[in-house]
């Protein structure tokens, strides 16, 4: 009796802290968000010049200072720059800094955009530790996501199959050629929005956004968000329907990139009812349940899906590897252990009957992850 005692009490104690911390967000703080000042860097101002891609600026808050998360974005077939900068701008009047990459031909295709976007999240690395730079030990560089518009939307999905330290990834109506796609070719674990027009006829949803929806793991949390009458170009626009696109995936860059679950209900059930300016919108992300332990705003270990229900994935920052992980039921006994030998520690739970679970790391943290088994 003890042992459930203070397991509720811990339980109660977690949902009393975590909605103590949300009270500051919320869809009208979103909305009425006051963009933040920006800056930019080129080349021409000492950022590297990465050999896979053409070319880069840096656009980052002016007024700041802080461990800034980030984001890498890379244009479309036959296309600049100049496309994503909308986006690129936008992220960073939100607190993040976003670069865009050019490529060393407009006419490359999403797997070279895909290397692209690895080489400018080394830019990114780099320019962390570049001295002169006003960012200089300023950016996070556990915490860099990728992206890009059409091609370059497939080439985000791409680079994540090809390094799974890619936070998270923000395809805008994303193109891969139909023909040779498979779901293993999108095997990742990076949170996953994905952003298309209804009547785009260059990268048709039924043909592309929605097949990279479903090829993706249903354990890799995503979403996927269709604009009503929307063609290719207009999911470039964060200000579509009066901002709220924008506001939409700045809540939910906050909630994958940021692991502040105080933005999943917002991002999962679309609060801010844009849904009516979209044709289609579905996602498999969890709330309520959702586990992780941070240090000094640092995400250290985090649980999903949760619920679950053959497995559960324990994603932990490097600094856990060689630890040891127990799972212990509801009454305090325990289940399993294990040690975490990589980053990504998928776990068994065909054997384990449905209820509430908690996982504690080296018995040393908390708190205690908690997680249910349907």
């Amino acid at each position: 009796m003890k042992k459930i005692f203070l397991t509720l009490l811990i339980t109660f104690t977690l949902i009393q802290c975590t909605f103590s911390q949300c009270t500051g967000v919320s869809v009208n703080s979103i909305s009425n968000f006051n963009p933040i000042s920006i800056d930019s860097l080129t080349e021409a101002n000492g950022l590297r010049n990465g050999p896979d891609y053409n070319g880069a600026t840096l656009y980052y808050p002016s007024t700041l200072v802080g461990n800034f998360k980030s984001i890498v974005l890379v244009p479309g077939f036959l296309a600049t720059q100049s496309s994503i900068a909308p986006w690129a701008r936008f992220f960073a009047s939100r607190g993040f800094v976003c670069m865009t990459i050019g490529t060393n031909s407009i006419l490359d295709y999403p797997n070279i955009r895909a290397l692209a976007l690895l080489d400018g999240m080394e830019t990114m690395r780099q320019e962390n530790n570049r001295m002169a730079s006003p960012l200089y030990q300023n950016i996070d560089t556990s915490k860099i996501a990728v992206g890009g518009w059409s091609m370059g939307g497939g080439g985000a999905q791409l680079a994540a199959k090809l390094d799974s330290r890619i936070n998270a990834v923000f395809a805008i109506a994303p193109w891969l050629d139909p023909g040779t796609l498979t779901p293993a070719s999108l095997n990742h674990t990076s949170p996953l929005f994905i952003l298309s027009g209804q009547v785009d006829p260059t990268a048709p949803p039924a043909q592309h956004a929605n097949v990279h929806y479903n090829y993706t793991p249903n354990t890799t949390e995503k979403l996927l968000f269709e604009i009503v009458g929307g063609n290719h170009s207009t999911p470039l626009a964060p200000s579509t329907n009066n901002g709220n696109v924008g506001n939409l995936v700045f809540a939910w860059l906050n909630l994958s990139l940021n692991n502040d679950s105080c933005y999943c209900n917002i991002v999962k059930n679309d609060s801010m009812n844009i849904n009516s300016t979209a044709s289609f919108f579905q996602n498999n992300i969890s709330c309520g349940t959702v586990s992780s332990i941070k240090e000094e705003n640092k995400l250290l270990a985090r649980l999903f899906p949760n619920p679950a229900t053959s497995e559960i994935n324990l994603k932990a920052d490097s600094k856990l590897l060689g630890s040891i992980y127990i799972v212990y039921d509801n009454i305090g006994k325990m289940i399993i252990k294990g040690k975490i030998n990589t980053e990504h520690t998928a776990i068994e739970l065909s054997d384990f009957s449905s209820g509430v679970f908690f996982l504690r790391i080296d018995e040393k943290s908390t708190p205690t992850l908690k997680f249910i088994k349907e």
